[in-house]
């Protein structure tokens, strides 16, 4: 009899453990079947308030419409910025299947940070084809910016004015405009010139004109042919050394510009080992172009640039301040002092630093109605005025910021300035407030009441087990 019951006993146990093991191997089985299906179709599921671990709707609309592959390389350096951006990146990844980040530490792959020529930690390669595009700073808008400028279609086309003595593309020496040309084309712009005395106007196809330092004056017919391209929604970037360029500079102040007829001195260009006529500016204005930019960037001989304001800017611009310099600085008005070094500040005369040198100019849709009688919303006129082309010649465009801002300025006259606009999301923390009678509770209830019941609920089926047993 004793035998029968261990036999059943031994069966008993015997059935309880193939039982646990097919239903283990059960469980087992869908848990994989579970993960292949979550490996084929990966899904997401961000629950927080702000949505913080997800993509704006207009990223995703970009990422949608990529058709070639793209690869980011994110040259970064071990610490919670890079877990960051790796993050942000898979997020990315997964949207499109055409879109492959890769984390290089710069440290360990320095030949592959100098074939990019990355300088800082946290810069960012984006890659499409023969196309490249570089930033500095891994934000949603930034990265989804970049995917627009690498990945689109059209070139669009730069036309550098010529014929009256102006920088020259071809020319690689420290003067020339070569570095210019070959980092526009590396931003897939199309650059040509503009001979527009064989031309009857500015062509249709021209997304921005530049005019860099005019050694003799442009004929009316040529001012004329100017201001029918602003009509017609042009974009213009002009860029004139002091005490040249009057035509131009006449023609400037119709659109709200004030030129100075002076030279620019600052005396902390000299603590920086520059000369006295190469102001240094670290001021800049608030605008798409100087947006995320704090660079210190340096003219070698610079002239005043202002903006009308009240009655003189009726109509309807908007005008504003790019870059001034420090509050050392001035700008000269005797040229005759300025040649024989003994320049000296005038009140009255000379204008006090902090002194503009850039400024630019938006035509509003009603300042469309009163320039041409129609009003246009989508393409209105654009112009940038720098007192200074020199900053951007071969010598001085890598010198700090120098050709960053240059071509911060050809971005927002193309378009190709901040394409999309997505705010930064701040993840909000809500506290809970508890009184001291619900703390308590909380307390008893989570850390004694809870813990005690599982480990009572343990010795009873402890207990029981071994009288079965």
């Amino acid at each position: 009899m004793a035998k029968t019951e261990r036999s059943s006993g031994k069966t008993s146990r015997i059935k309880l453990g193939t039982n646990a093991l097919i239903y283990s191997l059960v469980v087992l089985a869908i848990l994989i079947f579970i993960q292949l299906i979550a490996y084929r179709h990966n899904k997401r599921f961000d629950l927080t308030e702000n949505k913080i671990h997800s993509l704006a709707p207009q990223s995703v609309k970009v990422l949608k419409s990529i058709k070639k592959d793209v690869t980011i390389k994110a040259f970064m350096r071990e610490g919670p910025e890079k877990e960051k951006v790796a993050e942000l990146l898979d997020l990315y990844a997964y949207h499109s299947k055409k879109i492959h980040p890769q984390i290089i530490d710069p440290d360990r792959h320095p030949g592959e940070a100098k074939q990019y020529d990355v300088r800082n930690y946290g810069t960012l390669v984006f890659i499409c084809g023969d196309r490249k595009e570089k930033i500095l700073q891994a934000t949603e808008e930034t990265v989804t910016n970049a995917l627009v400028k690498v990945t689109q279609k059209k070139r669009k086309k730069i036309y550098f004015l010529t014929g009256h003595g102006e920088k020259d593309l071809k020319n690689s020496g420290k003067t020339g405009y070569s570095q210019v040309k070959k980092s526009l084309g590396e931003k897939n712009y199309e650059v040509k010139t503009l001979l527009l005395t064989r031309n009857e106007g500015v062509p249709k196809d021209c997304d921005v004109l530049v005019i860099a330092d005019p050694q003799v004056e442009l004929l009316q017919h040529e001012l004329a042919a100017l201001k029918a391209y602003l009509k017609q929604g042009g974009h213009l970037l002009v860029m004139i050394n002091p005490y040249t360029s009057v035509g131009l500079v006449n023609f400037l102040k119709d659109f709200g510009f004030k030129v100075g007829d002076n030279m620019i001195v600052d005396k902390l260009s000299r603590i920086l080992g520059g000369g006295y006529l190469m102001p240094v500016v670290a001021g800049y204005g608030t605008h798409p172009i100087t947006r995320n930019f704090n660079m210190m960037t340096f003219y070698p001989t610079a002239r005043s640039v202002q903006v009308m304001t009240g009655k003189n800017a009726e109509m309807n611009w908007d005008l504003r301040i790019l870059a001034k310099t420090g509050e050392a600085s001035w700008a000269e008005t005797n040229r005759k002092l300025l040649e024989t070094g003994k320049a000296r500040f005038d009140k009255g005369q000379d204008l006090k630093g902090p002194v503009p040198l850039a400024a630019v100019c938006e035509v509003t849709p009603e300042g469309m109605v009163k320039l041409t009688g129609k009003l246009r919303k989508k393409r209105r006129p654009r112009i940038v005025v720098v007192g200074d082309p020199d900053f951007v010649e071969n010598g001085y465009f890598n010198l700090y910021g120098n050709g960053i801002f240059f071509l911060n300025m050809v971005n927002w006259l193309a378009e190709k300035d901040v394409l999309i606009a997505i705010p930064p999301k701040n993840p909000e923390s809500q506290p809970l407030t508890l009184t001291r009678r619900q703390g308590l509770i909380s307390f008893w209830v989570n850390v004694v009441a809870i813990p005690l019941f599982i480990i009572i609920l343990g010795i009873i089926v402890f207990i029981r087990r071994r009288l079965n047993g």
